[in-house]
């Protein structure tokens, strides 16, 4: 890839964000990214294309970080907290591209949102594996491993949407609360959240749905 993709990409993520991916205009596009408009197509055949890879790359993102973060041997417990820190840790340094990534894909045609869902279902499976593995062990109560790895999917992930870096939490508090309430829910050891005593900021972000369903 090179720097005038990557800045077509850059440029994308950021209107997007901002504006919404159907307020994007491939005009608009091409000015933020400093090209004529005409060279857009020379990497795109249009914007639902772009918008395709830029889903596909946050989601495969996420499935190579969890896979350099994830312990090669450890119980599940311990395996589920390095799980939790490196999911919502992308997720707030990512934060517009996760934004992306979930909110956006309503625009893309079936076809497209097959990739995307294949693309999901296997960072699901490694969560899940993990949930299933703490079942056997008996170090984590979960009936459903499939639908509880769904479900934290979308409660982990909600944090990109309300998070301000200049807010009260930095990122490692964050993690700290959702990793006590996460394995208060799972039956495991929590662990303790920080005593913060600084008033919360607004939020302003969107919201998520509650459950995303690409």
């Amino acid at each position: 890839m090179n720097m005038t993709e990557i800045n077509i990409r850059l440029a994308a993520i950021k209107l997007i964000s901002r504006n919404g991916y159907e307020s994007m205009s491939l005009r608009q596009l091409a000015a933020e990214a400093g090209i004529n408009a005409s060279t857009l197509y020379i990497y795109y055949k249009g914007k639902n294309e772009l918008l395709l890879e830029l889903i596909l790359e946050y989601l495969q993102g996420l499935t190579r970080e969890w896979g350099r973060c994830r312990p090669k041997t450890a119980s599940a417990d311990v395996k589920l907290r390095a799980f939790i820190a490196c999911h919502v840790r992308y997720h707030l340094e990512h934060q517009d591209e996760a934004m992306l990534g979930n909110l956006e894909f309503r625009s893309l045609g079936e076809e497209d949102l097959q990739q995307v869902r294949q693309a999901r279902r296997l960072y699901l499976r490694a969560l899940q594996e993990l949930l299933e593995q703490g079942v056997r062990e008996g170090s984590l109560s979960c009936a459903e491993p499939k639908l509880m790895a769904r479900t934290l999917f979308n409660m982990l992930t909600h944090a990109c949407v309300w998070y301000q870096a200049e807010g009260r939490w930095g990122i490692d508090d964050v993690i700290g609360h959702y990793s006590e309430l996460v394995l208060k829910m799972l039956g495991a050891t929590p662990v303790p959240s920080p005593r913060l005593s600084v008033p919360r900021p607004a939020i302003t972000r969107r919201s998520l749905p509650l459950e995303v369903r690409p």
